[in-house]
């Protein structure tokens, strides 16, 4: 009996984009959709979430890391997770803990499935740097399940089950990160049930990540999340309000310099941003060296900072931000590219570079992906 494989792979970056084969040999659609489905693999990529006054809201999908999710239906009903990868280490395999669990129970209560699940996470997000590690994880194995059981849910439907998986690790379904690793570009999360807006990012857009040396701490978004209080003067909830819907007009408009105007925090910056070492001159050095604005990733301690790619030099403001952290802590050596070239980089600097710089305009979004067929041997690396 042949084994019927579905796998999801991005178009360029666009976060998840649906792409299925079968294994050993191609198939018309009508026969693939009728065929009896006991695999299918997928990945989602990392993501950046809040954006300054986005708070829970706003997330931008990252052509950088992502995770892979392989799952197979099997006998029993026990759902069981195994977790792989060069990022896999201290990572919960409980159903209840890992985000790939509680969206899994979901879909195959949903489904009624009267059998097993077997999910094997190939983790390459790396966890607590607040690039939405569990996000990514939660996101892949939502898209995934979802096609396995052929539940044909909508988009909305699908964050709002994959937010699931944020609650097991950070204690809040909070739904930017998975949104964005579902959906690719920029995305905003809204409303209960949850609705999903997707745009793509301005031409141009460059992303710069900054991360500090910290030791990865346990549970980190949740006790991040902890520290922000439970109400807030309704002064500083106007002002979020105003620049986050700035932000919005602005990435429909695709002005990057309007976009920057918005990533100031009144709800959780002012109390995260003690957490980070050397926050303050980071953001200031960053914003001095060209960048349109700077805000803390998700739950830190990553700083994240939007960059006009045409009309600045993104490296530059890496430079500038990896100087002020180099004042402070030494940061984390991640980069997508190695150091940046050129005159602007010392050698000190280029042994710790500690960024990444991506380009955020080809992580397109992915409304109503596409499906298709092709040979498995034609999507070997994915």
């Amino acid at each position: 009996m042949n084994e019927h494989v579905f796998r999801f792979s991005p178009t360029g970056s666009k976060g998840t984009s649906p792409l299925l084969s079968v294994s050993g040999f191609a198939i018309s659609l009508d026969r693939a959709m009728n065929a009896v489905r006991t695999r299918a693999v997928g990945r989602a990529f990392c993501s950046t979430a809040n954006l300054g006054a986005g708070f829970d809201v706003f997330g931008l999908a990252l052509n950088r890391y992502s995770d892979t999710v392989d799952v197979r239906i099997t006998s029993g009903r026990r759902i069981r997770i195994v977790v792989r990868g060069p990022e896999g280490r201290n990572i919960p395999v409980e159903v209840g803990k890992n985000s790939a669990g509680p969206p899994a129970a979901e879909l195959a209560r949903k489904a009624q499935l009267k059998k097993g699940l077997e999910i094997i996470v190939e983790k390459r997000v790396p966890h607590g740097l607040g690039l939405g590690s569990s996000g990514a994880t939660a996101a892949a194995c939502t898209m995934v399940v979802n096609t396995l059981l052929d539940l044909q849910l909508s988009n909305d439907e699908l964050v709002q089950i994959a937010s699931l998986g944020e609650k097991a690790v950070a204690g809040t379904p909070h739904a930017d990160n998975v949104a964005a690793s579902l959906l690719g570009g920029f995305v905003i999360v809204y409303d209960r049930p949850i609705r999903t807006i997707c745009l793509k990012p301005p031409h141009g857009l460059a992303v710069v990540v900054a991360t500090p040396q910290l030791p990865v701490q346990s549970e980190k978004t949740r006790k991040a999340r902890k520290v922000i209080p439970g109400k807030i003067p309704v002064k500083d909830a106007v002002l979020n309000l105003g620049r986050a819907s700035a932000m919005a007009a602005a990435f429909a408009q695709g002005d990057i310099r309007l976009i920057g105007t918005g990533m100031k925090d009144q709800i959780a910056e002012p109390y995260r941003k003690d957490l980070i070492p050397g926050y303050d001159d980071v953001r200031r050095m960053g914003l001095e060296a060209g960048a349109a604005g700077i805000s803390i990733s998700g739950a830190g301690p990553s700083l994240v900072a939007l960059v006009d790619g045409i009309n600045r030099d993104p490296r530059l403001v890496a430079q500038a931000m990896v100087r002020a952290l180099h004042e402070t802590v030494c940061v984390q050596p991640r980069s997508l590219h190695g150091p940046p070239k050129g005159p602007v980089w010392s050698r000190r600097l280029s042994k710790c570079p500690g960024l990444t710089i991506y380009d955020a305009s080809t992580a397109t979004p992915n409304i109503q992906p596409r499906l298709r067929i092709t040979d498995a041997r034609n999507v070997a690396v994915f």
